[in-house]
């Protein structure tokens, strides 16, 4: 007789199955490992070929957190209109209680995690680029290379049958040798030709923004956000290497972020981050009020001041801080920001920026701190309620998953959400762009559609078009 000693992966895989089969349902299985460094980039790069349109990216501002994945092993959506958030908490919970994580330790960002966002306004109509979305669409991935600082993760996520129909370890070991011995191909990306390319009813947005400044000055309202599109249409289908590869070395100091559904992928460079959750550790932006960026250091740093000292900027700035201290206030019992805000300097354009440093609760949930603050005033208005009724009625759009909140959550309650500007959405050979700026009483219509101009240019220059 012959006795096989099976590896600790394998007695997970097995707990897994047996689990399954106690429980009379599906079990997820995570086994994560620490391996040398690998480019995040690389690896989503390489599932193209592998994995079509199930793959996801993300990257913070900083590069301190990469996370790239390949192969979906559990979808989640929802379509609830008003509990979208819990709805997707619960079912995650449910998922991740009865996990079987094989892990070394609870690194942040491995094991079982989510990745996908909600969009912007349930309650409005769905526009038809957004129909492959739900309010709120998550994917589980199946491979998943997470880099933290100069640590590097692999996690494998493969959801157990209870009737035994799943993937043997040996098949995904298999995928999986796959997967790394093509990281030592060179790839290239064909730039797209551009067809065609226009501001999707510019007269109609700048009467909705004379529109919006009356019912401002009668005082209704303080603040409405009105966003925009612009469609592009190319010869051949986009390739969204092509565009994730310039987002990443034009936008350096943005949130990366490409979420495919199907033959649509969702994908931009954002500089606002909503939310991070790391233990008790949370972290928020405040970011309202903008200017281009000088052509010389002179005039660079003359528009900043003039940013800093604008009393339209700083209303509107003050209006979003306001509202996101009192958004957090429940979760956290500590909260640090400082009383002035700084600039925020990106490539095409300067930004009135405020810090958020606070100590969650010991309850806090990431998803429920989002649910509270989302829409912020700076994607929103204030009150929240009326401005939204005020957007839906004057931009004549869906928004679909546009500043809304798009990012990831792991099992262990860590994860980070950025509120998703500077972004599009691409579906084979068209791309749908969008760009919004703050209505106050004093604003006016060419001025605000010139700053939309400016916010579209990161997506038209990293999608192959031409920038005014």
């Amino acid at each position: 007789m012959v006795t096989i000693h099976k590896t600790k992966t394998e007695k997970a895989f097995d707990t897994a199955k047996r689990k399954a089969k106690k429980l009379n349902h599906m079990v997820l299985l995570s086994i994560v490992e620490e391996i040398e460094n690998i480019d995040p980039l690389a690896f989503f790069h390489i599932g193209h070929s592998l994995y079509g349109g199930e793959r996801f990216l993300w990257k913070d501002r900083d590069d301190s957190t990469v996370i790239a994945s390949l192969g979906v092993a559990y979808s989640l959506k929802s379509n609830r209109e008003h509990d979208c958030f819990s709805h997707v908490e619960k079912e995650w919970k449910r998922l991740t209680d009865e996990a079987v994580i094989y892990s070394a330790e609870k690194w942040e960002g491995t094991g079982p995690l989510l990745f996908g966002g909600f969009t912007f306004d349930p309650l409005n109509n769905k526009g038809e680029e957004w129909e492959a979305f739900s309010h709120g669409t998550f994917r589980l991935p199946k491979f998943m290379v997470t880099k933290v600082g100069k640590k590097c993760y692999f996690t494998i996520n493969v959801v157990c049958s209870s009737q035994g129909e799943q993937s043997s370890l040996s098949s995904l070991e298999k995928e999986k040798q796959e997967i790394f011995g093509q990281l030592r191909k060179n790839i290239t990306f064909r730039k797209p030709e551009l067809h065609s390319s226009k501001d999707v009813n510019p007269v109609g947005w700048k009467q909705s923004v004379s529109n919006v400044v009356s019912q401002l000055k009668k005082g209704e309202m303080e603040k409405v956000v009105l966003a925009r599109k612009c469609e592009m249409t190319f010869q051949e289908d986009v390739s969204i290497d092509y565009v994730v590869d310039n987002l990443w070395t034009q936008q350096t100091d943005s949130f990366i972020f490409s979420l495919n559904i199907e033959n649509s992928c969702f994908i931009g460079a954002t500089p606002e981050r909503l939310v991070r959750k790391s233990g008790e550790n949370i972290l928020s932006t405040c970011l309202a009020g903008s200017i281009a960026r000088g052509s010389s250091l002179e005039e660079d740093e003359k528009l900043g001041l003039s940013l800093l000292s604008d009393q339209k900027n700083r209303y509107e700035h003050h209006l979003v801080v306001e509202k996101i201290q009192e958004a957090l206030a429940p979760y956290c019992h500590e909260i640090e920001m400082p009383k002035t805000p700084k600039l925020m300097k990106m490539k095409d354009i300067q930004h009135l920026y405020t810090p958020v440093i606070g100590k969650a609760s010991k309850h806090a949930s990431l998803l429920e701190i989002i649910e509270r603050m989302h829409p912020t005033p700076a994607l929103g208005g204030v009150p929240r309620e009326k401005a939204m009724e005020t957007i839906r009625k004057e931009e004549g759009m869906d928004r679909g998953f546009y500043a809304a909140p798009i990012g990831w959550l792991d099992s262990y309650g860590n994860g980070e959400f950025a509120v998703a500007i500077r972004s599009g959405l691409i579906n084979k050979n068209y791309a749908y762009l969008y760009a919004g700026c703050g209505i106050v009483a004093d604003s006016e219509p060419e001025s605000e559609f010139l700053e939309t101009e400016m916010k579209f240019r990161p997506m038209i220059r990293a999608i192959g078009g031409n920038t005014k």
